[in-house]
């Protein structure tokens, strides 16, 4: 959306999230209306305050709750590699691993993580580089754990058996919501080590269906109230020793951000559960309130003055136009409207144009830029003949013909029009065309004007303005 300037919407978006008293919220937009694009130039705009982690739920939606915990963390391990945050295994503390020792599953995760593509991995480059720093933590750890079989040895049988037992009691399995085993503490220990402030974003719930959203809302709401953990694990934070019972959420993120369409979700939610309390139930994520973002009738001013400016047409009639054919330009989302306006310039050619040898003009003309833009917005080249007449009927009944005829601008001319001194005939009456010369020698419309050449009348046939054959000819320039 490069046309669309959103600056605005990103600061206010900013003193939004950056509030000291908000931990978590809601992005509200409907869909189309350019969620994601406003995130990423967010991102790219606050990147040397915040350290971003972002997660793609709607790739877990066929998963039971108990797996989708573990790609959760697949995914932000991924991130925490390949931007280079992830601690070396030198750096755990011996008194952690010794804990987690004989919790095998954190190392088959790590081994399984080639088995696993999230979302977040693109090109091969990336996957490479993400799989030279897991390959070198495998090492590590299997490193590490040679070194404790000695420890290991040297402990009472009564004592490693009693501590096996307090790791199980504190994690039951995998995706257990009291789960913490060393992959988990990893994670939030590497967080906490990327210093400044770390915000998660949970992408495109609105793209996960009904049935599967509320469940893995609730699954990221139960690692939001982590009541009752009981921990006696650590996190060194800011210098500081803290308690993961006193983390805000499981990995300890300073700010959650979640991605949605809160009055779609609203009607799923009442469509499941009926009346029940829509408002308490959605409260638990965001701190104060959701933030609604809607640039969309900001895009449609842009578009109708594209329409007007570039390509020479009244916004009225152009509304009444497309409607007349089935296309609701006051449906078109933000994104369609991007779509148009993001790098006109590559919708059509700028070439020279010969009527005769004496009467040339350029290709960019506003009836081209008109033509791209309705292609841009999804017109079909066979709806566009419908189009002209209905817009030429359309004129012709506001007695306003020198405007459409204006519209059609140097394409209206043939040689026949040349010839008879740039005359055209158009709903029953003879019109003047009048034109000036660029320093280049291309001829530039500048208006139609009624005529009573009788002497040109008569021979009105040949000039006849066709719309078809008009068409034709400037679809030759719309790429």
């Amino acid at each position: 959306m490069k046309y669309i300037d959103i600056t605005e919407k990103l600061e206010e978006f900013y003193h939004h999230l950056n509030a000291s008293d908000v931990d978590r919220t809601i992005f509200s937009a409907k869909f189309g209306d350019g969620k994601t694009e406003f995130l990423h130039q967010f991102k790219e705009k606050y990147s040397n305050e915040y350290t971003f982690y972002t997660l793609y739920p709607v790739n877990y939606q066929i998963a039971p709750n108990e797996q989708i915990m573990e790609y959760i963390k697949h995914d932000l391990l991924f991130q925490l590699i390949q931007n280079g945050s992830f601690i070396p295994i030198d750096d755990i503390p011996d008194h952690i691993l010794v804990q987690w020792y004989v919790y095998e599953n954190s190392f088959d995760i790590l081994k399984d993580i080639i088995k696993f593509a999230p979302s977040i991995i693109g090109s091969g480059n990336q996957f490479a580089a993400v799989l030279k720093g897991v390959t070198a933590l495998v090492k590590g750890i299997e490193k590490k754990s040679k070194e404790f079989d000695d420890f290991k040895a040297g402990i009472t049988e009564g004592n490693f058996e009693k501590a096996v037992k307090i790791i199980g009691n504190l994690s039951e399995g995998a995706g257990n919501i009291y789960e913490l085993d060393l992959i988990s503490w990893l994670i939030a220990q590497s967080i906490a080590n990327k210093g400044g402030k770390s915000v998660l974003i949970i992408e495109d719930l609105d793209r996960i269906d009904p049935a599967h959203l509320f469940r893995i809302l609730n699954i990221f709401s139960a690692h939001i109230d982590r009541h009752y953990l009981c921990s006696d694990k650590t996190i060194n934070k800011d210098g500081k020793e803290k308690q993961f019972d006193e983390l805000p959420n499981k990995f300890g993120f300073d700010k959650i951000i979640f991605v949605m369409d809160s009055d779609s979700t609203k009607a799923a939610f009442e469509n499941f559960y009926g009346n029940s309390n829509y408002e308490g139930y959605i409260n638990k994520f965001f701190s104060k309130r959701v933030f609604h973002y809607s640039i969309a009738a900001y895009a449609h001013e842009l578009l109708y003055t594209h329409i007007e400016e570039k390509c020479g047409m009244n916004q009225r009639i152009f509304d009444w136009a497309l409607n007349s054919i089935g296309v609701e330009i006051e449906l078109k989302s933000v994104r369609d409207i991007a779509k148009v306006l993001d790098n006109f310039e590559d919708a059509y050619r700028k070439e020279k144009v010969s009527v005769t040898d004496d009467f040339c003009f350029l290709s960019d003309t506003p009836f081209v830029k008109l033509l791209a833009t309705l292609g841009r917005l999804g017109v079909e080249r066979i709806q566009m003949v419908e189009l002209l007449d209905k817009v030429g009927d359309k004129y012709k009944e506001e007695q306003k013909e020198e405007e459409f005829i204006g519209l059609l601008g140097c394409f209206a001319m043939n040689t026949d029009s040349i010839c008879q001194y740039k005359h055209i005939y158009y709903n029953g009456r003879l019109y003047r065309m009048i034109f000036s010369l660029d320093q280049d020698g291309y001829s530039i419309f500048r208006g139609a004007k009624y005529s009573s050449n009788n002497e040109a009348l008569l021979r009105y046939a040949s000039l006849t303005i066709k719309g078809y054959e008009i068409l034709k000819k400037a679809l030759k320039y719309v790429n």
